[in-house]
């Protein structure tokens, strides 16, 4: 098995506007937008080998304050203005404040690790020839608990406005 590393991101904050900088949540496809040269960014990483995922709390959905719908709507989104560069996006809509206790409590929420296995479980499906140790991966993000699900799951992390702020290079 080949051992191949991961990039997991944070969206809003880190591969997309969010909050601090338009000032509302990214709740419809409306709402997205990425950072500037952000797929070129996702693209240097592709072309040495990584695996990209995106991983995002979406804690409105279990809050009422937007639709499961919307939400998948601004993750297409997404993926499309970063020209396809995601292998996978993962959104957890669970909340410890929500009413319904069927929203309330999840292993996937960050900084519970359970995005990144799910992540890994969907990459060994579509790539069983490849393997992903953590240590090869790295978790870029802009909250506490993006650093704390990295530390947790045993991977490396970086601040988006550090990531972001780093020389790359895209060979053509």
């Amino acid at each position: 098995m080949k051992a191949t590393p991961v990039l997991y991101l944070d969206l809003d904050g880190t591969v997309r506007k969010g909050f601090d900088e338009i000032k509302r949540f990214v709740n419809s496809a409306e709402d997205v937008e990425l950072f500037r040269l952000m797929p070129e960014r996702l693209y240097s990483y592709k072309q040495k080998g990584w695996r990209i995922v995106g991983v995002s709390n979406q804690g409105g959905i279990a809050l009422g304050i937007v639709t499961y719908d919307n939400v998948a709507s601004a993750m297409s989104e997404t993926q499309k203005q970063a020209r396809g560069m995601f292998d996978k996006i993962i959104f957890c809509q669970h909340h410890p404040d929500a009413k319904n206790p069927e929203y309330s409590r999840c292993f996937c929420r960050k900084p519970r690790i359970g995005m990144l296995v799910l992540a890994q479980s969907y990459l060994n499906y579509e790539h069983p020839d490849e393997c992903y140790p953590p240590h090869l991966a790295l978790m870029v993000g802009d909250r506490e608990e993006d650093r704390l699900c990295a530390e947790n799951g045993g991977v490396d992390f970086m601040w988006a406005k550090d990531w972001r702020s780093m020389p790359f290079t895209v060979e053509v």
